[in-house]
């Protein structure tokens, strides 16, 4: 069994396409068959089976799955552990595999995934968004090196979490909506409107439908899961939204959309985050330490407006709840990347 042959079986589960799974690996078709056929051989079993025109795992194939998902990640980290070792990070190879929320993938974490390039010039980097179940599932499973959560905190006992910066929510609507007016804006007043909310899951869901449940309040809401569809139809007056900042940022300079003075400042942090028992290779270390760099400003930033003097309802603002005891139960469908 050899492991390129799981490297290939894993790209044909992914996409069920025996076609996409050699585009994406960069062989002809017919090697992706061989592989699937020599691994099928090997074990003893079929992996796939055509159902017209479809391609569909068998029951053995969903079982390898797992296993081989375990194999692969644990041959990356081992050739990461060896390259990594090297003094010249222009001659460490691999894969490094990272998955973030849409806004940060976005809005944050370009500018450090540039720096890490220049860094390691012959890294090759697998990046792409996932919400927190799925990306905390895919970290315990091993096929994720690491990850950055948007979170109000991060409790999870597999999960090393290091705090990055604190990312402040913005409520959002259309300059011309009736609220962006209002020298203060309370929760009560969002009673009437209608929400424009990213799907469950997401931190600043949590925080919203937690802030709703204070005031007994049931507004009307249509849901998102991308963060550039939900500011569209804000910007259009379909209603309010609560975003982070860096990502309605542009949109408020270009008066597409304008920041609600509600009289609530949720905050949420971001974390860098990796299974516990994953050592800290030099590649790992290097993303942190960028990552704290370019954040930095930002986060001085932060600390110096809330040590700027507050207003006579700073009290209420920093009553904001938090959670104590979230805890992830869930075990979506496994973080599948290249």
């Amino acid at each position: 069994m050899e492991l390129k042959h799981l490297t290939t079986f894993l790209s044909v589960a992914r996409h069920l396409n025996f076609t996409r799974a050699a585009q994406e690996l960069g062989y002809v078709q017919s090697s992706v068959t061989a592989h699937i056929k020599a691994l099928e051989a090997d074990l003893e079993v079929p992996l796939f089976e055509r159902l017209g025109r479809r391609v569909a795992l068998t029951d053995s194939g969903r079982e390898l799955c797992g296993y081989a998902q375990v194999l692969v990640g644990y041959a990356e980290q081992t050739r990461e552990a060896v390259q990594g070792a090297s003094d010249d990070p222009g001659k460490i190879r691999g894969t490094l595999r990272i998955a973030a929320p849409e806004s940060l993938c976005a809005y944050r974490l370009p500018p450090v995934l540039r720096a890490l390039q220049d860094t390691f010039p012959q890294l090759r980097v697998a990046f792409g968004p996932a919400g927190r179940p799925q990306l905390l599932a895919s970290l315990a499973e091993g096929t994720l090196d690491v990850g950055f959560l948007l979170e109000e905190s991060v409790e999870n006992p597999m999960v090393h979490a290091e705090f990055m910066m604190r990312e402040p929510m913005r409520l959002v609507a259309r300059p011309e909506h009736r609220l962006a007016a209002r020298e203060r804006v309370r929760t009560v007043d969002l009673g009437a409107e209608t929400l424009l909310l990213i799907e469950e899951g997401c931190a600043q869901r949590t925080v919203m439908d937690r802030e709703l449940r204070r005031f007994q309040l049931r507004p009307p809401t249509m849901e998102f899961v991308s963060v550039e569809a939900l500011k569209r139809c804000a910007s259009a007056g379909l209603g309010v939204a609560m975003l982070p900042a860096a990502s309605v940022a542009d949109e408020v300079r270009r008066g597409e959309l304008a920041e609600l003075r509600w009289d609530k400042e949720p905050v949420l942090e971001v974390f860098f985050v990796r299974h516990k028992d994953r050592s800290p290779t030099r590649v790992l270390q290097e993303l942190s330490a960028i990552a704290r760099e370019h954040w930095a400003p930002v986060e001085a930033d932060g600390e110096a407006a809330r040590a700027a003097p507050t207003t006579d309802n700073a009290a209420d603002v920093r009553a904001w709840p938090r959670p104590t005891d979230e805890i992830l139960t869930t075990r979506p469908r496994p973080f599948l990347m290249a």
